[in-house]
């Protein structure tokens, strides 16, 4: 069995240039990186129980994951200020979505 370590800095890399593509502003592009980052957590899925690894393996795909996981906080931090003003944009259709299901529930439970 082949080690699953390459996958996992693959997938680090994918990270790493979805930050790139959120500092620029391209969504579009962080969005098609998030399907690639998609399949290669399905690859790792489908690959099944991991191989023994040696402790140097070990470390690095530890090192790797805790990489994709401070690369995530940094997309989601650049995505944030975005997603403020969608909800600013939506609060005055989400509020009459909420009163509409109210009314449409009101006695029915």
């Amino acid at each position: 069995m082949t080690t699953p370590l390459p996958h996992y800095q693959a997938l680090e890399h994918t990270g790493q240039q979805m930050v790139a593509a959120a500092q620029q502003g391209n969504w579009a592009e962080v969005t098609r990186l998030e399907g690639v980052a998609l399949e290669q957590v399905q690859t790792l899925r489908q690959a099944g129980t991991l191989p023994a690894i040696t402790p140097h393996e070990r470390e690095a795909r530890l090192n790797a994951l805790k990489a994709l996981l401070r690369l995530d906080a940094q997309v989601r931090r650049l995505a944030e200020p975005g997603w403020v003003l969608v909800e600013e944009w939506l609060a005055p259709s989400r509020s009459g979505q909420v009163d509409a299901y109210s009314a449409d529930t009101q006695g029915k439970h």
